[in-house]
């Protein structure tokens, strides 16, 4: 029998080391699973955004298709002057290597021609390799995505085609061909940052299933073997599917050596537990004794408690007639006093408040959080508590109180607990969450422009800025670079670029009408200028003049006026100046001629045997020529003159602020005239290359007819000034070629 009670300790204390053991295996093993489960959702999370940022990048590229198709319709299936047109999107899509028309379907042109002469002449919708995607692109007539592929002028790339369908004399669509974009790889891949997945600690796997054989295509893979249960991402990128799939490098079940230390610290818990399981065995034999001391104790404690109750009594009176809630709490944190506003507060009756948890009170959102600052405070790591708390009434409704605690102690000045008090401000808090949300929807439209905005206090009389910005929106610091902070510490003055000198700002028109419209520039962090149009509006605040001003890029904007007036006023071949800008330039150079009393001279150029070279090599040679005759006059005059391409052959050289001389005037331009014939007899070395051909280069010797006519302010018109130049030269040529004449006014 007693062998028998001495063994029952240790066949409890193995059964609980047995059972301790299992449910420490099962913990481990769920813990393992379910960090599983967060590496997948994790590394999802890292494909999704890397997947995001590569469509970006190719849908942006792909984007100028659409603009190329609307050339095409726009000049009837023809672009013109298409090489300018082309190098000028080419630097608004820096993702594209490449853009090609393909009437038919065959590649006629390509920008840049430079390494892509291969592609032309290539016929889409024969090629075995590409019939089958661009059919499908003439027949959807959608914009599809074909690649990645060996690409025809060499290299691996992708094409992205849009068909084009023009309308014939009765109206009804036709096919013309495709608009293509051309993206090369790697260099496409660089928006999505794949090689920070690699230094992440994450293996990835870029690829596609091929349409024409059903098999999988590898376009990029941080590794050659396969992932192990990868976690996948696809991207829509018109009608070419992608799938981005990514796997840890070093496997989904996480380091061994941790798996090791939590099987190690699951057995030691069991032993533990099964060594405190056999001392509670020991212990319950004293069970008995302890009891006693217990009983003993409670009765101590009955004869103190009678002679605090008259004491607490009197205490309570007080108490109650106080008008905010106050109440004791032990060091166990159980309320062992309240009076009657606390139970009126939480809708208990006043006995059934005494002896509940404290925390109970409090809401079950913050309640562990008032536990914690509750033990804070009874172990003295804080010496009060002045918090904002929600509670809980006994109807389970809500309730803001703001709580006041700190520790109290007895006579002998020993810590017997906490007194509290607890004053309802639901309305003060109603308020402000009104406020706060007012708050938060202003700032949300406030942040929710596409433009920058800057609101800064300004002079009520002048209009001019005073001190720093007082608030702006996060376009503005993602538009120049600098932190929210940064910006508050800036006057609008130093973000202002230097070239805005010449586009002051209207500081008087805004003081007066309270609204300006202008134009200005921005210096970003980085040095950047930005062009912008700014709308500012000054409104009164807290007795302060503030400025509400919004700031709109129009670099596009300044780039197309650029181009507009380049198309305008300059000849797109040679650079030169057209008829239009000849005009203006002769008009302002007669107007400064009658104001100096200085002479000025126009110079007629004709290319001499120009229409053989076009005739026996081609027009491709000849435009070479007058391309480098065009540099070859440039040279040969001042910065103030003038060269300009009247038309075909023809050129025309003015020289402006000769001398108030006439013969001196003649002089001067004889010197230039006859420094332009030599210069232009000079021998000209043409190399063109034609497609499928090797450069070839012709020797071509050209000489110049010019004929000189000087002028002096509005003696005459421009007509008759041109008229005289053109006269003289065909007198140069009908002397011989090769020469100079000066007009000379008939008696």
């Amino acid at each position: 029998m007693v062998r028998s009670s001495n063994q029952r300790p240790l066949v409890v204390a193995l059964g609980i080391f047995l059972l301790a053991t299992i449910v420490a295996a099962s913990l481990i093993w769920e813990s393992e699973q379910h960090h599983v489960q967060e590496t997948r959702a994790r590394f999802a999370g890292l494909a999704k955004d890397h997947a995001r940022a590569l469509e970006t990048t190719i849908e942006r590229a792909l984007s100028a298709t659409y603009a190329l198709a609307a050339l095409v319709r726009q000049g009837n299936g023809k672009i013109a002057n298409f090489d300018a047109v082309a190098n000028q999107m080419l630097r608004l899509y820096p993702g594209v290597s490449a853009l090609e028309l393909s009437p038919g379907g065959v590649i006629r042109q390509a920008v840049p021609l430079a390494g892509n002469e291969k592609a032309i002449g290539f016929d889409q919708l024969r090629s075995p390799g590409q019939r089958k995607e661009a059919m499908i692109a003439r027949d959807t007539g959608k914009l599809t995505l074909a690649g990645p592929m060996n690409l025809v002028q060499g290299g691996l790339g992708a094409v992205g085609r849009l068909p084009v369908f023009l309308e014939d004399a009765s109206g009804k669509p036709y096919f013309w061909g495709f608009t293509n974009v051309v993206i090369r790889f790697p260099e496409a891949l660089v928006g999505a940052r794949l090689p920070q997945l690699v230094e992440q600690g994450v293996d990835y796997e870029l690829w596609r299933i091929q349409p024409d054989n059903g098999q999988k295509q590898i376009i990029a893979a941080s590794k050659s073997s396969a992932l192990i249960a990868p976690v996948e991402q696809n991207l829509n990128l018109a009608y070419g599917n992608w799938t981005l799939s990514v796997a840890p490098v070093k496997g989904w079940w996480g380091n061994p050596v941790e798996f090791w230390f939590k099987a190690i610290l699951g057995l030691i818990f069991s032993l533990l537990l099964s060594y405190v399981a056999l001392l509670v065995m020991k212990l319950q034999a004293h069970q008995g004794e302890l009891e006693q001391k217990v009983a003993e104790r409670t009765q101590a404690l009955a004869r103190a408690n009678e002679d605090l109750a008259g004491r607490e009594a009197l205490l309570k009176q007080i108490l109650d007639t106080s008008s905010v809630g106050i109440f004791l709490v032990d060091m166990t944190g159980r309320i062992t006093q309240a009076n009657q506003r606390m139970a009126e507060m939480f809708g208990w009756p006043p006995d059934e408040l005494v002896g509940n948890e404290y925390v109970a009170l409090v809401h079950p959102e913050e309640r562990e959080t008032g536990r914690q600052k509750m033990l804070e405070l009874l172990a003295s790591a804080i010496p009060s508590v002045d918090v904002d708390r929600l509670y809980w009434r006994a109807d389970h409704t809500a309730f803001w109180g703001h709580l006041t605690g700190k520790r109290f102690y007895d006579a002998s000045g020993e810590k017997r607990g906490l007194i509290g008090v607890v004053v309802d401000i639901t309305e003060r808090k109603r308020t402000e969450k009104i406020l706060k949300e007012s708050e938060k929807h202003i700032r949300l439209l406030f942040n929710s422009g596409n433009d920058p905005i800057f609101v800064y206090e300004a002079d009520s009389i002048s209009g001019s800025p005073v001190g720093h910005f007082v608030e702006v929106n996060d376009m503005a610091c993602y538009r120049l670079g600098y932190s929210r902070e940064e910006l508050l510490q800036m006057r609008p003055e130093d973000i202002i670029a230097a070239e805005a000198a010449a586009h002051p700002a209207p500081n008087i028109k805004l003081a007066f009408r309270r609204e300006a419209v202008y134009e200005s520039f921005h210096r970003t962090r980085d040095g950047r200028v930005i062009p912008v149009e700014v709308n500012a509006h000054i409104f009164e605040l807290y007795d302060k003049a503030l400025v509400f001003a919004m700031a709109r890029d129009i670099t596009e904007r300044k780039q197309m006026e650029e181009q507009v007036r380049e198309l305008a006023f300059y000849d797109a071949l040679t650079k030169l100046a057209n008829r239009r800008l000849l005009n203006d330039r002769l008009s302002q150079t007669m107007a400064f001629s009658k104001r100096s009393g200085c002479h000025g001279a126009l110079m007629f150029l004709d290319l001499d045997n120009f229409k053989p070279l076009n005739d026996t090599h081609g027009h491709a040679i000849g435009d070479l020529l007058l391309i480098e005759v065009a540099q070859r006059l440039k040279s040969c005059v001042r910065e103030t003159d003038t060269v300009a391409r009247f038309g075909g052959d023809e050129f025309v050289v003015m020289l402006r602020d000769l001398n108030a001389s006439k013969a001196e005037s003649i002089s001067n331009a004889e010197i230039v005239a006859e420094k332009i014939r030599i210069r232009i007899s000079g021998p000209y070395v043409l190399t063109v290359t034609r497609d499928g051909e090797a450069a070839t280069s012709v020797e071509h010797h050209c000489t110049a007819s010019v004929g000189v006519a000087l002028f002096l302010g509005h003696e005459a018109s421009q007509d008759d000034v041109l008229k005289w130049a053109d006269a003289a030269m065909y007198q140069a040529k009908e002397a011989g070629r090769n020469l100079i004449r000066f007009y000379a006014a008939k008696a």
